[in-house]
């Protein structure tokens, strides 16, 4: 399964033209601007070594599979292909919305991320333990939207390991446009 994963992750976020794709997302459905919410907030969170230095290597893969299910799902409704760089460009205008909101959402954004471990864990559930590339791209395909609830200990958990990943993410962008 992670090799289907990591297909599609791409490396370090490019912060250029971040308006071209924010006009993209107008077109999204629903399921896809979910897929590419939870591919940054997962982006975001593969930042963190805690709760197991394995941890960001695992959300660094999972934001590449909503990665892909944002790709697999828009090119079967626009008949277009993305490529890396449009993909990047789409998740860079999220990331940027979600920072530059923080802190003042705060709380959406840290039930957003425990709403994509509970789709990630329920996609997963309907999947073979081997599934085949083909069975693999037909579930991509026919994700569902996200659940609307989660529990109370899921959304603890996760208010626990958002703000950190947002602050170190915000020091990793600070760090890199000092640089530039």
């Amino acid at each position: 399964m992670r090799r289907y994963v990591f297909l599609l992750m791409t490396g370090l976020l490019s912060f250029a033209s971040v308006t071209a794709a924010g006009a993209d997302a107008k077109s999204d459905t629903s399921v896809e601007g979910a897929a590419m919410r939870c591919s940054a907030i997962s982006l975001m969170h593969s930042t963190l070594t805690t709760p197991s230095p394995q941890f960001g290597e695992v959300m660094g893969e999972i934001a590449g599979l909503y990665a892909q299910v944002y790709a697999v799902q828009r090119e079967a409704r626009t008949k277009q292909k993305l490529n890396n760089a449009e993909l990047r460009k789409r998740r860079d205008a999220v990331l940027t919305e979600i920072s530059k909101g923080w802190p003042k959402n705060k709380t959406a954004v840290v039930r957003d991320a425990a709403i994509c471990n509970v789709w990630r864990i329920d996609f997963f559930s309907k999947l073979s333990e081997k599934p085949s590339e083909k069975e693999f791209q037909a579930a991509l395909a026919s994700l569902g939207p996200p659940p609307a609830t989660v529990s109370k200990p899921e959304m603890d958990k996760w208010n626990g390991l958002t703000p950190q990943a947002v602050g170190v993410w915000a020091k990793i962008q600070l760090q890199a446009s000092q640089k530039k």
